[in-house]
């Protein structure tokens, strides 16, 4: 068993009393006389910001059941779409819907350009099977969304690392590896990147975009978060002929919509990936691609992801305030922080600490790309704490502050609590 589970293991057994923990001496099994043994959730406070989700507005409830009740009474075409399958264009509004959806991020967007597909994790999927060959390369971040990395092994994909500093991937690294295995795929995250948060500057994009024009690489531009940051100059509106750009509303609207949009680079390239998505799926289900397609049209996409940037802006100042600047980078709109540790904690027993405190983190060693490693890696002294899946503020607060506690113990007796 890994470590992860061992720590989830303690936690649960200090939920239901068969443990007792104090500070300064340890972790014992409890007396038998004195558990209380109460299987109640309510138990024991429990904190996940491992799961990085968007702080849902209370409205968008209600909206969804209005969207979804107009579209069952018109004319009952929404329930024919859903009794049957689908035409091989049948997702021409969706795409439509994509094409608006795009343009708002100010990218130019063609609807013959656009993919509809069940999310972004779906997009990354189809175009590594589309564009990329067993045994080929790519390059990502060398701390990269689990999602492809998972997805790369899947499709015998081979990949390399390419390390970063505070304002994501750099550009020299980028040459480097290039040099080295002449991959055919960048992946990359340029805004709010996960896990680091991390935000290219406009420098850094056209750097980027300049190295893999020269070496010939195809970029995939991952934008899932980039409508929380709208400063932010998309790559595809850099370099329309060179990106593959994925936006997803799973972030910024709603998760269980499972709608992204990917844009290609020319119409010829959009219907590959139709073919494999058609391939991998047979078609998308007609009722999210129904809510999201109007969401887009009547503006209830648009003000939905205006509030989420607003609350994700508030709590990044809150996460702030309360870990300190110095220690955690969370820029306004983002929906998660990544924690540097100080030197004298180390990652393993900060995990293991909130995990039995009831608060549960991601730490950097979920994230390190270890594809092509041809030196020893370093993971990072930090984990990422994600600010928007508690969707009551006061319990996020209360489970940034256990964090701080735990950073603020004395050192003497960091590795006695564990």
């Amino acid at each position: 068993m890994n470590f992860t589970t061992i720590t989830r293991a303690y936690a649960e057994a200090h939920r239901r009393g068969f443990l007792t923990a104090t500070v300064g001496r340890g972790t014992f099994v409890a007396d038998p006389g004195a558990r209380t043994h109460d299987e109640s959730p309510r138990a024991f406070q429990d904190h996940d910001l491992s799961v990085n989700a968007p702080p849902v507005p209370a409205w968008l409830n209600t909206a969804f059941n209005e969207t979804v009740a107009g579209l069952a009474s018109d004319g009952g075409s929404l329930a024919q779409s859903v009794l049957t399958y689908s035409s091989r264009l049948g997702d021409a509004g969706a795409r439509q819907a994509g094409a608006n959806w795009l343009r708002w991020r100010g990218i130019e967007a063609e609807t013959g350009r656009v993919v509809v597909t069940g999310g972004a994790q779906h997009a990354l999927s189809l175009v590594l099977s589309t564009f990329v060959k067993p045994g080929e390369y790519i390059v990502t971040e060398q701390l990269a969304y689990p999602g492809l990395l998972n997805a790369a092994a899947l499709a015998r994909v081979r990949i390399a690392a390419v390390g970063m500093d505070d304002h994501g991937m750099r550009a020299e690294d980028l040459d480097a590896v290039c040099q080295r295995v002449r991959p055919k795929m960048l992946f990359c995250v340029p805004t709010l990147q996960n896990p680091t948060a991390a935000v290219m500057s406009l420098e850094r994009r056209r750097d980027i975009l300049a190295v893999a024009r020269r070496h010939q690489v195809r970029v995939v531009e991952d934008d899932i978060c980039g409508a929380l940051y709208p400063d932010a100059v998309p790559l595809a509106a850099l370099a329309p002929d060179e990106v593959i750009h994925i936006a997803s509303l799973s972030k910024c609207v709603a998760p269980g919509l499972r709608t992204a949009f990917a844009l290609l680079p020319s119409t010829s390239q959009a219907d590959r990936l139709t073919a494999t998505l058609r391939t991998s799926l047979l078609m998308l289900s007609p009722l999210p691609l129904a809510v999201a397609t109007t969401w887009i049209a009547d503006g209830v996409a648009q003000k939905a992801v205006a509030d989420i940037r607003q609350e994700t802006t508030i709590r990044a100042q809150m996460a702030r305030r309360i870990l300190g600047d110095e220690c955690l980078v969370a820029p306004p709109g983002s929906l998660h922080g990544w924690l540097r540790l100080p030197a004298s904690t180390t990652l393993a027993s900060f995990v293991a600490q909130a995990q039995q405190q009831g608060v549960r983190v991601a730490p950097a060693d979920w994230y390190v790309t270890r594809g092509d490693a041809t030196e020893a890696i370093q993971v990072p002294n930090a984990a990422r704490v994600t600010l928007g899946a508690e969707q009551d503020r006061s319990r996020l607060e209360h489970a940034l502050r256990v964090l701080a506690s735990i950073l603020d113990q004395p050192e003497a007796l960091r590795a006695s609590s564990l």
